[in-house]
C-alpha cells in the first residue's frame, strides 16, 4: 500500500475506534496452511455496521482490500500482500430464538454447532469440524459428508460493496451449488445468517458431532498445516482423494508441500512450504491426473494474490 494510502486511513480510522488496527502482520498466521509474507495492514470490525463503513470508505479511496474469516481455503503471497486484509472475527454475536441459530459472519461453525447442541438443536452437526467461519462456509457452501452450509439457511444478511446495498436472502435467491453460490459469483459479504434447525436431545447430537469428528481426523490430515481439499470433484460423487490416488499423487512432494498420504485430495505444509511450492505441486497433481485420466480438476482452494483487488470472504 502507497504511503499516501495508509495516511488516507488513518484519518479515517481514528474517528472508528470499532476497528481494531495491526500493521506488518504475518499472512502465515491468518491462514490454515501457514504461508504468506507480511499484510501491510489488518483490521478487524467488532460488528456489521462497522465493516460496511470500513469497506465503503476502502473502495471509495480506491485502497485494495479482501475480507477473510479464518483464512481456511486460502493460500497467502510469499511477497505479502500490499493491501488490507479485513478480518471478520469480531463480528461474532450469536444467539438462539425457539428453533432459529442467528450467527454473524465471524462466528467459527463448530462455535455455532456447539451453541445449537447446548440449546438442544439439530441440523448441523454434520458440518462439525470444518475450521470456517459461517461468512466463510456460506461463501464456499461448505460441506461434509453429504451435508453443506445452506441446507438449513433460513436467511442470510448480505452487504454487496459495489452499491452499498444491504439486504435480506433467503436460499432460493443465493443459487447455492457445489462449493459456490451468488455470494461468492456476485461479490457479496456475509454479515450476519439465521439457521433453522430441529429439536433433538443434546446427547444425541453432541455424540453425532463426535462420531463426524472421529471420522474426519481418521481420514483428513487434521494434524498438519492445509487449506483443506485442493480441488473441487469434477462430480458429487466422486471422491477427489481417490483420483488423486489413483493416479500415484499421494505423497508427491515440492519444497516443504506435499500431498497427503492419508487424503490425497489435500496439500500440506511439512514445514516451510511457500505459496510457490503448493502452486507447482498442484500444477504437477493436475497434470498428471489428466494425463492418466483425462479428469482436468479445478482448485478449490484460492491464492491471495490471484484474487481481485475488492474482493468477498473466504473461509
Amino acid at each position: 500500500m502507497e504511503r499516501a494510502s495508509l495516511s488516507f486511513l488513518s484519518t479515517f480510522l481514528s474517528d472508528e475506534p470499532c476497528i481494531a488496527v495491526r500493521q506488518n502482520v504475518p499472512i502465515s498466521m491468518l491462514t490454515g496452511i501457514r504461508i504468506g509474507g507480511n499484510a501491510a495492514l489488518v483490521l478487524s470490525p467488532r460488528d456489521g455496521g462497522c465493516l460496511i463503513r470500513l469497506l465503503d470508505f476502502l473502495s471509495r479511496g480506491e485502497v485494495p482490500y479482501r475480507v477473510i474469516g479464518n483464512g481456511t481455503n486460502l493460500v497467502g503471497p510469499d511477497a505479502g500482500y500490499p493491501g488490507v486484509l479485513v478480518l471478520t472475527a469480531g463480528i461474532d454475536r450469536l444467539s438462539v430464538t425457539g428453533t432459529t441459530l442467528v450467527a454473524g459472519a465471524g462466528v467459527p461453525l463448530g462455535r455455532a454447532i456447539r451453541r445449537a447442541m447446548e440449546a438442544g438443536l439439530s441440523g448441523l452437526e454434520e458440518l462439525y469440524g470444518i475450521p470456517g467461519t459461517i461468512g466463510g462456509a456460506l461463501y464456499m457452501n461448505a460441506g461434509a459428508f453429504g451435508h453443506t452450509a445452506s441446507e438449513r439457511l433460513r436467511h442470510a444478511t448480505v452487504y454487496r460493496p459495489a452499491s452499498g446495498e444491504v439486504t435480506v436472502k433467503i436460499p432460493s435467491s443465493l443459487a447455492f451449488g457445489y462449493r459456490t453460490g451468488a455470494i461468492q459469483r456476485a461479490g457479496l459479504i456475509v454479515l450476519s445468517a439465521a439457521f433453522t434447525l430441529t429439536p433433538d436431545d443434546p446427547e444425541k447430537i453432541a455424540r453425532r458431532m463426535g462420531e463426524v469428528l472421529a471420522k474426519r481426523r481418521a481420514t483428513q490430515p487434521l494434524d498438519l498445516p492445509s487449506a483443506g481439499s485442493v480441488f473441487r470433484r469434477p462430480a458429487p460423487d466422486v471422491p477427489v482423494g481417490r483420483i488423486v490416488s489413483d493416479a500415484g499423487c499421494a505423497g508427491m512432494r515440492e519444497g516443504g508441500a506435499a500431498v497427503s498420504d492419508l487424503h490425497a485430495g489435500f496439500i500440506v505444509n511439512l514445514g516451510g512450504a511457500t505459496e510457490r511450492d503448493v502452486r507447482a505441486l498442484a500444477d504437477r497433481v493436475r497434470a498428471r491426473v489428466r494425463e492418466q485420466n483425462g479428469i482436468l480438476l479445478e482448485p478449490e482452494i484460492e491464492y491471495l494474490s490471484d484474487l481481485g483487488a475488492y474482493q468477498t470472504q473466504t473461509e
